[in-house]
């Protein structure tokens, strides 16, 4: 799995992967056509030891030795694809991690593993399938169902990623992550009762979760309380201090603060970090159309459609700058398309689509 140290969510799958990985080495790989040979199980299970322990050039010369003996053994070539992971090198981490799918196509950790690097390359639509795969092979592969639930979030689809995470809460209870990934899906679907309730949950578990207090910020700035959001957030970033949601989110609480220029700062330096995350691109937008700058949350909101097509949001922002542009009949086409692309449930935003077009002028 991913293992950057400024993605929180990575750094927990990689954690239960080690160990899942272990045991798929250890009971003689049942999924295999063949028995291995226990001198490769043991080689492989030395390099896990050893990668668990940060001793990566000894871990990759396990998993090689591994693979002379057994050279059909999927585990070692995944193996190799943790070791190129935890030295940076995406590209060889995915060749492995498909190569160990070549070997044996229904090794649930290596479908996880790919749909991590791609969730991590911000190619959301494209990781969910193969975190789905992992799940169709092992149901009960927690890590699977947590990272489709935060892909079907960041992919514009709440309902369908609190389905899979009350299922994650209600087979594991006692994961933090999963209830806090569950009550920022709460919060985003407007229920704050059962968000902060699920904040809470994970914070008792473990009170220095970062996505926990991020999901208590977005229920305290839907409350209005946005002092406190930013204290909560302040709580996150200290805990995980490169994670691109938490500052993204600290960012949009500055800007509801009327705090442009903190908020376009940190947006700036976000779209560097993260220069294919649409939301990064919507909140630039928003942040320029509310400090009076019609043209750039234009350019913004464009940014943020070329890497979301399906983006309601975006065009809302869009046509309202078009409207303060003068660009009326742009601006009457886009509030259309905002309309035919927005969910019933954006009842707020509906409404004023509709009012922005009986005021735009023919």
């Amino acid at each position: 799995m991913m293992g950057a140290p400024d993605d929180p969510t990575m750094k927990t799958i990689q954690g239960m992967q080690l160990g899942l990985v272990v045991a798929a080495l250890t009971t003689g790989c049942a999924t295999a056509p063949h028995r291995f040979q226990p001198h490769a199980l043991a080689l492989q299970a030395a390099g896990i030891d050893a990668l668990g322990r940060g001793e990566l050039d000894r871990a990759a010369g396990h998993f090689s030795l591994a693979l002379e003996y057994e050279p059909r053994l999927a585990e070692a070539e995944n193996g190799l694809g943790l070791v190129a992971l935890r030295r940076g090198d995406w590209a060889r981490a995915e060749e492995r991690f498909r190569a160990a799918l070549a070997l044996n196509e229904d090794l649930a950790e290596a479908h996880l593993n790919i749909a991590g690097l791609l969730m991590r390359r911000d190619a959301d639509a494209d990781a969910l399938p193969e975190a789905r795969a992992a799940l169709a092979i092992d149901p009960g592969y927690a890590d699977a169902r947590l990272l489709s639930g935060e892909l079907l979030l960041r992919l514009g689809r709440p309902n369908d990623a609190h389905w899979e995470l009350e299922k994650l809460c209600a087979a594991f209870p006692g994961r933090a992550d999963a209830h806090a990934a569950n009550a920022l899906v709460l919060a985003r679907l407007g229920r704050p009762v059962a968000a902060e309730e699920e904040a809470d949950a994970a914070l008792a578990i473990d009170p220095n979760l970062a996505a926990a207090h991020r999901a208590r910020a977005e229920v305290l700035r839907g409350n209005g309380d946005l002092e406190a959001a930013t204290g909560e957030l302040d709580l996150a970033i200290a805990a995980n201090p490169a994670s691109v949601e938490d500052r993204l989110a600290h960012a949009t609480v500055m800007a509801a603060r009327r705090l442009p220029n903190e908020a376009t700062r940190e947006l700036a330096s976000l779209v560097e970090t993260a220069p294919r995350r649409p939301e990064v691109r919507f909140a630039l937008a928003f942040v320029a159309l509310d400090r009076g700058d019609p043209a750039a949350a234009v350019r913004a909101a464009d940014d943020a459609l070329a890497l979301r097509e399906h983006y309601p949001e975006a065009r809302l922002v869009r046509a309202e700058a078009l409207v303060r542009l003068a660009r009326a009949e742009e601006a009457r086409q886009e509030l259309r398309r905002f309309l035919d692309e927005a969910p019933a449930t954006m009842v707020a935003e509906r409404s004023r689509a509709v009012q922005f077009l009986t005021e735009v002028p023919r």
